[in-house]
């Protein structure tokens, strides 16, 4: 006969049952735990090359409209404005609630007020740029802790600061240094070519204005030609997935490193490469992932490579193993080099 207490017994489960069945999902779990992780970095990789697809359909509107691309980054000495590519396009970004309050003839500086600019005009300015804008960051870029950071780079004695919310993506002006080396053998002038270019208005320094490009004048072919690309934003510096431990880096590079959508030093890449796994202030063959400082090359937290967003306004996953000459040929708008795209 079955009393009640024995029916009561068999209804549960024994501790090693328990554990058995713990053990069981643990594996389970430890087996699906790569695919969610790739599933989410899949997403986040999408979403990233939409902002890119955005960014580059702005910038065609934007040429569209003045007939010629924006400036990477735009210096006019007489007046001591400083402008960037990232506030030129917002009005083709659906983000006309900012361009319309923006004063594109004052600087974003702290400074302004001392060059003859109304200083509540740049303070204005400063905290438009200071506002977080999801289409400038790429959400595979988890380890952001900063919405806005504080820039600084030294100027004919003192120092320009402002402040700025990060931005992932950058145009690069072209190659030199090292890298012009590793990829053509010689660091000539005509290296300095990307498809957005500066614009410095100095007379006084010799410079009466730097050529704005357009479309026509990409002769490499518009689907050969990088318009913009990732680069990790704000102020921390990376060497390969480690954030930098050098402080010389750190306090002199991180404050100018140009990692804002309204930081006019964002339109400022003209890259040297740099070496692998070693010091970041040396030239080198690597362009992608080894390092996120400015005038060094592209970076992002995707396993493998960087987004870029060409001219013809397609988006490229670019492999970090590429060599040298074809991605610089990438670069340069007319070198008319002959290559296997990778």
């Amino acid at each position: 006969m079955v009393t009640s207490s024995t029916r009561r017994r068999t209804k549960g489960f024994t501790l090693v049952e328990l554990l058995v069945v713990i053990a069981i999902i643990g594996i389970l779990v430890s087996l699906l735990l790569p695919a969610v992780q790739a599933a989410r970095e899949a997403a986040r990789r999408m979403q990233c090359s939409n902002n890119l697809k955005q960014i580059a359909l702005a910038i065609h509107n934007y040429a569209d409209s003045h007939k010629v691309l924006p400036p990477s980054w735009l210096f006019d000495m007489p007046t001591m404005n400083v402008q960037t590519w990232g506030v030129g396009i917002l009005p083709y970004l659906e983000l006309s609630t900012v361009s319309d309050q923006y004063d594109s003839r004052v600087p974003s500086l702290f400074q302004a007020g001392a060059f003859g600019h109304s200083q509540p005009i740049a303070d204005k300015n400063i905290a438009l740029i200071s506002t977080f804008q999801s289409v400038y960051i790429c959400p595979s870029a988890s380890h952001r802790d900063e919405k806005v950071y504080s820039g600084a780079v030294p100027f004919g004695g003192a120092t320009l600061t402002w402040e700025a919310s990060p931005s992932d993506y950058c145009t690069t002006t072209g190659v030199r240094g090292g890298y012009a080396g590793f990829a053509y053998g010689t660091n000539s002038p005509k290296h300095r070519d990307g498809a957005m270019q500066p614009y410095i208005n100095a007379p006084g320094a010799g410079l009466g204005g730097r050529e704005i490009s357009e479309f026509v004048s990409i002769r490499d072919g518009l689907s050969n030609t990088f318009l913009v690309g990732e680069r990790l934003g704000g102020v921390k510096i990376f060497n390969g997935n480690q954030e930098t431990d050098e402080t010389v880096i750190e306090t002199n590079f991180a404050p100018n490193n140009g990692g804002g959508w309204g930081d006019f030093l964002n339109g400022e890449h003209w890259i040297a490469g740099s070496v692998k796994n070693g010091s970041l202030l040396l030239d080198g063959p690597c362009a992608i992932n080894c390092t996120n400082l400015r005038g060094r090359g592209f970076y992002a937290f995707h396993p493998g490579g960087c987004h870029f967003a060409m001219c013809d306004g397609s988006v490229r996953f670019m492999s970090e193993t590429v060599a040298a000459y074809p991605f610089a040929s990438m670069i340069t708008r007319r070198g008319h080099e002959v290559f296997e795209a990778p």
